[in-house]
């Protein structure tokens, strides 16, 4: 970059080092014990003092370049802000390759893309947030968001295409690699915010032994770990 970078952990609970291991590294750790991701994004965001947000989860990859290319698009004035275009799975398989080809396929259609946010900070706050009411698709809710607010100000939603994020296939593994046509209704379920469905495939406890118990707004709680990372340029 160049420049000094904000990194921030939104520390949902975990039962590793992860916190440890972030505050090694120079990160700011912001612990959020409500099991719903949106919660985590917006407490780790509370805590940003940088320029500009960058958004993604704990467990994908940016490119070397991507904050590099965020700035440089954001610097331009042009943009209100928005997500990346080129994005993969860290393993391939043809269920893999299947499914997401379809989500993309989806989402070239509204001009928005998801995985990965970026934006300034009063854009973020202005335009809602992430929805707290929303346990999944609360991405997809607030880039729509995100983009009208662009519109009305007459400003782009820029989708990069010159980095790209490599992502975990950790619920591929769990679920399988055609995990979305194995389990239709689950997976429908999900794409309409359905807390149930929520639950069952990001929030549910899979790990044995655990006894822990933490706050999940209207539903089960849950132990397995989420994370998501805030980056302020």
């Amino acid at each position: 970059m160049g420049e000094p970078v904000e990194i921030i952990v939104g520390d949902n609970v975990s039962t590793d080092a992860t916190a440890s291991v972030a505050k090694s590294l120079g990160a700011k750790v912001v612990p959020v014990d409500i099991r719903c991701i949106s919660v985590v994004r917006n407490r780790a965001a509370e805590q940003a003092t940088g320029k500009y947000l960058v958004f993604v989860d704990a467990d994908d990859h940016m490119s070397r370049n991507m904050l590099v290319e965020i700035h440089r698009v954001m610097e331009a004035g042009k943009h209100i802000g928005g997500g990346v275009a080129r994005t993969r799975y860290d393993r391939r398989s043809w269920g893999i390759e299947f499914t997401h080809g379809l989500v993309q396929t989806g989402l070239s259609f509204t001009g928005i893309s998801m995985f990965l946010f970026y934006t300034t900070p009063e854009a973020f706050w202005t335009s809602g947030a992430f929805d707290a009411d929303l346990l999944c698709t609360e991405d997809y809710d607030f880039a729509r968001r995100l983009q009208a607010l662009g519109k009305k100000r007459g400003l782009k939603y820029k989708n990069l295409r010159t980095a790209h994020l490599v992502k975990s296939s950790r619920k591929f593994n769990e679920f399988g690699d055609w995990g979305v046509f194995t389990r239709p209704v689950l997976a429908i379920s999900a794409m309409f915010a359905s807390k149930k469905a929520a639950h069952t495939i990001w929030y549910k406890p899979r790990r044995q032994g655990s006894s822990e118990v933490v706050q999940m707004p209207q539903t089960p709680a849950a132990t397995d770990t989420e994370g998501e990372r805030t980056s302020a340029a």
